[in-house]
């Protein structure tokens, strides 16, 4: 729950006659699992299981001012909580201004990817599939230094494009364009990004530029990458619903820069589908995943990835649910998952032809 903060002493020091609004919310998060796999590399093949876990604690401060014009102009400052590997200073996260108005949002500096945040994380990539979805593939997650423009609803319809502009000092720059439609028992989104000449260009989707999480523009000549997403859900009776998407992740050039070093051109073709049901406070979704044989200049790899997730939700309140999750990846050939470039895409590297793990936790909204 977000809570409204008056910031009239400090305006009065600064001599503003006028009132700000900021709000500041965000989530906690606790993980309990084990894990059949647990290499952090391609070189770690551990396949010992081990029982771990992950605390993500996020806080957004978001401020808001009402122009003389009837418009707004709007801020965020959003950090998560350092575990042991990034976020550990303000403005990593998110740090953007932008301008509301009647013909829609635009906004300025460090923010997410509008095809991440809005589809592949959410909602087709929620309660566990997103390391497949989100983690995975061609596009980035966060922009360093974009502007984004996001349309009102016009009857349901809804459209977005983005800008990364690098560095700066070359052409390293990326961009996206996404569309939506959401009526009362069915959603359709769809979404395309392409990006060129980042040193980051892998299948690992973090920041784009590669320098850290928040900042980016480094510059890696005669790459490129490219994305593909189309997705839908449908509601129906009483708490069902069903959903799937497909996803065509391209590299050209030196990406991904383990797998295909020098090669022309990789594609995989991916596939979600998704089902669920809620009576109450009680929530079941069951998904699977198909990530099909990755190609490199018309030559097939046997390194395809089957995943099916269960996540069975109960609501504690208003703001809290508990969460089991189940979680199992199959490989068609041991120790070959895809194009894939991190151990946390595919729950820990082995050379192994399946990997399990099993969660339990607690999400909270404030």
């Amino acid at each position: 729950m977000s809570k409204l903060v008056p910031i009239a002493a400090l305006l009065a020091m600064i001599g503003a006659p006028a009132y700000a609004e900021i709000s500041i919310g965000g989530s906690a998060e606790m993980d309990l699992f084990y894990r059949t796999n647990n290499g952090d590399n391609f070189a770690d093949t551990d396949t010992t299981g081990k029982l771990l876990e992950e605390i993500a604690i996020v806080v957004n401060i978001d401020g808001k001012d009402r122009l003389d014009n009837g418009n707004s102009l709007s801020w965020r400052l959003a950090q998560k909580v350092a575990t042991n590997y990034r976020f550990d200073s303000w403005g990593q996260r998110e740090a953007w201004i932008g301008y509301d108005t009647s013909w829609g949002t635009v906004r300025f500096g460090n923010q997410f990817s509008t095809l991440y945040l809005t589809m592949l994380d959410w909602p087709y990539g929620a309660n566990g599939v997103t390391n497949l979805t989100g983690d995975f593939g061609a596009h980035e997650v966060d922009y360093p230094s974009a502007i984004t423009y996001m349309s009102p609803k016009f009857s349901g319809f809804s459209f977005g494009a983005q800008y990364e502009l690098g560095s700066g000092t070359s052409d390293a720059n990326a961009y996206e364009v996404t569309a939506a439609y959401a009526a009362e028992a069915f959603s359709f989104d769809a979404g395309y990004y392409q990006g060129k000449n980042s040193e980051s260009m892998d299948s690992e989707a973090a920041s784009f530029g590669g320098s850290g999480w928040g900042s980016g523009g480094l510059y890696n000549a005669d790459n490129k990458a490219r994305e593909y997403f189309i997705g839908g859900r449908f509601r129906f009776g009483e708490g069902f619903e069903v959903g799937g998407a497909y996803m065509r992740h391209e590299w050209r050039g030196d990406v991904p820069n383990i797998h295909a070093a020098g090669a022309d051109k990789t594609t995989v073709d991916q596939y979600l589908v998704r089902g669920g049901y809620t009576a109450g406070k009680h929530n079941f979704i069951l998904a699977y995943q198909f990530i099909d044989d990755s190609e490199t200049d018309g030559a097939t790899r046997n390194d395809g990835i089957q995943a099916i997730n269960f996540q069975y939700t109960y609501t504690l309140s208003k703001q809290t649910v508990g969460f089991v999750q189940l979680r199992h990846h199959m490989l068609d050939t041991a120790g070959q998952p895809s194009v894939m470039h991190a151990s946390y895409q595919l729950d820990g590297i082995g050379h192994e032809d399946n990997v399990t793990r099993l969660l339990v936790g607690t999400w909270t909204g404030f």
